[in-house]
């Protein structure tokens, strides 16, 4: 059974890449949005547009000619359109005999594709059974058989996010796009927080003394009253985030802003326990078995140099390391 492009693991595991028209598609998703959006939500409507896009194309090819089918009749000058090639459409320039004595009486045609000058051949009338005689215009949008965008983002979500979070940080058009507390916007969406506010926000805590959350730096500050709260809320988080005076910490279940210079030292470095230890050993004295374990550790602190991430294809175990 032929698949569609999206989906087939090939195309998301080792073939999708963000193209330009891809964000464009996600600036104006949450421009007509006016509302963040988290990663998931953008990646699954990314996937969406891709697959209506597909069905489009899938349409526009199947309407300019038959669909290609081995034991069909063709004559010069008839268009067929080839599934197994993307929907690609030829035209019939010529129709011969074929001679193979394993499929019996057949014929076959050279096709010449509009694409390009290439011509190839293929058969027709061909009494031997063959998979593409199994499918029909109907089969390829019919939903019913096919994955569905949120079924697809759950089978390949580390690549689709990877690909679509390296779009957002690091094209060219990054500087549209802001991430606050793992919410995407574009910039422009963002309220007004200038240093005024912020040097307001720091005397706040430093006076308290103590973490204070987003709103109760907000109380005190004359943000744009047009903007919704939850705008006003990503805005002062996303300013603080990129001043280097404020820390974001924990406080129970609740994100508060705190000064770094008022952080004490034990909260800033790693306690000696969880310090790794790197004694120096000389791997060539090591056994066979030896080098064997360090391999299957590959411990990041280790000598071996192999310490690696994973692909995502790849099965990983987490390991919960309690403390003390």
């Amino acid at each position: 059974m032929l698949q569609r492009q999206t989906q087939t693991a090939t195309f998301w595991r080792d073939q999708f890449e963000v193209a330009p028209d891809d964000l464009d598609f996600t600036y104006n998703l949450l421009l007509d949005a006016q509302a963040p959006r988290t990663l998931s939500d953008l990646s699954i409507a990314l996937i969406s547009e891709y697959v209506r896009k597909e069905d489009a194309k899938i349409q526009s090819e199947l309407s300019k000619g038959e669909l290609y089918q081995p034991r069909n009749h063709y004559e010069v000058g008839q268009k067929l359109v080839f599934p197994a090639m993307d929907f690609a459409v030829a035209e019939i320039v010529e129709v011969r005999t074929g001679q193979n004595p394993e499929h019996g009486e057949f014929k076959v045609i050279s096709a010449k594709f509009a694409d390009s000058d290439r011509v190839r051949e293929f058969a027709a009338e061909l009494a031997s059974s063959h998979q593409l005689n199994n499918v029909n215009g109907d089969d390829f949008l019919s939903e019913d058989a096919l994955l569905s965008p949120e079924e697809i983002y759950t089978l390949y979500q580390d690549e689709i996010d990877e690909s679509i979070l390296y779009a957002l940080e690091e094209s060219e058009r990054s500087e549209d796009f802001v991430e606050v507390n793992g919410n995407w916007m574009l910039k422009d969406m963002l309220v007004d927080v200038h240093v005024g506010y912020l040097n307001i926000a720091e005397a706040l805590i430093e006076v308290a003394g103590k973490p204070l959350g987003v709103k109760e730096l907000m109380a005190e500050l004359d943000l744009d009253a047009n903007v919704s709260e939850a705008m006003q809320v990503l805005s002062m988080n996303h300013a603080l985030s990129q001043d280097d005076r404020f820390a974001q910490v924990n406080v129970g279940a609740e994100k508060k802003w705190f000064l770094k210079r008022l952080e004490p030292a034990d909260a800033l470095e790693a306690p000696i326990i969880l310090r790794p230890t790197q004694p120096i050993y000389n791997r060539a004295l090591l056994s066979v078995e030896l080098v064997q374990v360090e391999w299957e550790l590959d411990d990041e602190w280790g000598e071996s140099s192999l310490s690696s991430e994973l692909p995502a294809i790849v099965p990983s175990t987490s390991l919960t390391l309690t403390y003390p």
